[in-house]
């Protein structure tokens, strides 16, 4: 296990808009963004959210976003 910590990424309105693309073109219900570091954000997902699976097409937009963005996504769907 690592110690890293998580937080909330700090998007501007281009990257906001990048993630909701993103949520569109993987039809992902929610895309969340998490950067490393400051405050543990050990906040509970709702019940009715769990990891989206993806295909290799849908993997490659949301890791062209982490790249772009410099954060790490994750794809939920509504359970």
């Amino acid at each position: 296990m690592t110690d890293t910590t998580w937080k909330w990424a700090s998007l501007d309105s281009t990257a906001v808009e990048l993630v909701q693309e993103a949520e569109r073109t993987i039809g992902a219900d929610v895309v969340l963004v998490y950067a490393e570091g400051g405050p543990r954000t050990d906040g509970r997902l709702r019940a009715e959210l769990k990891p989206a699976a993806l295909d290799a097409s849908q993997l490659e937009c949301l890791q062209g976003m982490e790249q772009m963005l410099g954060a790490v996504a994750v794809a939920y769907q509504r359970a």
